[in-house]
């Protein structure tokens, strides 16, 4: 059914309010008082009604006002739209985590599934047990084309390339921290011993170049790089089983070195850290299974 535009802006919704009421209460008096109305303001009302509906909606008889026979006909019709009007604008569906059934699909690099799964996962178990996370890779040159197509409901990571519609919100501040195995000589590296030691490197570019690599450029300095990879989660038995040293962040060589029993050694040049902040298209921002999401996952910063 095609919508007369121009014929329904004649009516607006304080109307259709106004008419509901009348035909209930039978009274422009009564009427006046439910919505708080003045009784002139609700005369003024039902006369735009009679001009709009061509008819008399109230007529009056020896005792009392009364219903006419068409708003008799129309007011359980009239009273549907305005609930519907009601659950679907100003009723929002309560989100219930322990009875959902829902997949969230996450963009995160294995170093931040790493360090934010073990307590989210625990608290999915605990709260949410019909609840679903798939985690898919995270390619800068794409992530924000999956978030505007709908194809993923978050992306982790630093310093994604925002547009208008994008929502940032900052989780932690990352630093970065050497890495060796547990039986190496070394108490603390200095710049020369850094230097000699051959390196692993996670680098998304394809290539062997990182951020120490820059700093060390600009004091004309230069290290050797045998093993790069766009994966963090190697590196760690990488590391166990040889004598080269990574630059990893911080929080996931803390969980790393319990396990595997690595050392970590601070770097002995300044490398600036990064802050890892989670995303979503602004169409996710007031739903509640989205919100219910997005504040597990600060939950879990604040814990780790």
């Amino acid at each position: 059914m095609n919508i007369d535009y121009t014929n329904l802006r004649k009516l607006d919704l304080n109307l259709l309010i106004a008419l509901d009421v009348l035909m209930e209460e039978a009274s422009v008096t009564r009427a006046a008082e439910r919505l708080d109305m003045s009784q002139s303001a609700m005369s003024h009302a039902l006369k735009r009604l009679r001009i709009i509906l061509n008819d008399d909606i109230l007529i009056r008889t020896s005792r009392e006002m009364e219903v006419t026979p068409y708003a008799r006909e129309i007011s359980d019709r009239v009273r549907q739209i305005l609930t519907e009007i009601q659950s679907t604008l100003l009723s929002r569906e309560a989100f219930n985590p322990a009875t959902a059934q829902e997949t969230f699909r996450i963009a995160a690099s294995d170093y931040v599934e790493a360090t934010i799964g073990i307590n989210l996962l625990q608290q999915l178990t605990t709260q949410a047990p019909g609840i679903r996370i798939r985690i898919s890779n995270l390619n800068k040159e794409t992530v924000m084309d999956a978030l505007d197509d709908n194809r993923i409901d978050l992306a982790i990571n630093a310093k994604l390339p925002l547009k208008s519609w994008h929502v940032e919100q900052d989780l932690y501040r990352e630093e970065f921290i050497c890495v060796v195995r547990s039986d190496d000589s070394l108490t603390e590296l200095s710049v020369e011993d850094y230097l000699r030691r051959s390196h692993l490197l996670v680098s998304m570019r394809d290539d062997f170049q990182g951020a120490g690599d820059e700093i060390l450029k600009r004091q004309q300095q230069s290290r050797q790089v045998i093993w790069s990879t766009p994966h963090f989660m190697p590196v760690p038995f990488l590391l166990a089983n040889s004598d080269c040293v990574a630059l990893l962040p911080r929080r996931m060589a803390q969980q790393c070195a319990k396990a595997m029993n690595l050392k970590l050694l601070s770097p002995p040049i300044e490398i600036e850290g990064f802050t890892v902040s989670m995303v979503w298209h602004q169409r996710h921002t007031n739903r509640p299974q989205h919100q219910w999401l997005r504040e597990r996952i600060v939950d879990v910063i604040q814990n780790i």
